[in-house]
């Protein structure tokens, strides 16, 4: 079977409707990224709070919280600036897009490793608490904080 001839040169710009997709996704991206850097700055002032109160490692879990807000707001901004570029512009159309493909794998990459590492803390977690339930029904204690 022959395959197809290649064009002899692929468009560098894209037409005003996919610009218009593109426009609708950055802004959505710019919320959520303005949003997400709100939440951590909000988790911020909750660990402020809970220091305050004597809550140290509640201020830590909110520390980590909104650590992880920052860069995850940083790569969703960035790429939908990236796509507002590519809307207001003429030519160089990949070039933006490219730059937001960049931000966008350095985004969920970091949400995989913060899925896998959850899903390990949730799982000796719950073993815990089975290993704690398990000790105080044979009548004795569990071991640290959840003794």
């Amino acid at each position: 079977m022959a395959r197809s001839p290649l064009p002899a040169a692929l468009p560098r710009d894209f037409t005003d409707e996919q610009k218009e997709s593109f426009g609708s996704l950055a802004a959505s991206m710019s919320f959520v990224g303005v949003c997400l850097l709100l939440f951590g700055v909000l988790l911020a002032m909750f660990a402020a709070i809970a220091l305050y109160a004597g809550l140290p490692w509640a201020a830590l879990g909110l520390v980590a919280a909104g650590g992880i807000h920052a860069p995850l707001a940083w790569w969703t901004v960035s790429a939908g600036r990236s796509l507002s570029d590519l809307v207001r512009t003429r030519g160089g159309d990949v070039d933006h897009l490219m730059h937001a493909v960049g931000q966008l794998q350095m985004l969920f990459a970091f949400g995989r490793a913060v899925v896998v590492i959850q899903t390990l803390a949730f799982t000796a977690l719950a073993g815990a608490f089975v290993w704690c339930s398990f000790l105080a029904d044979k009548g004795t204690r569990c071991f640290g904080v959840l003794g």
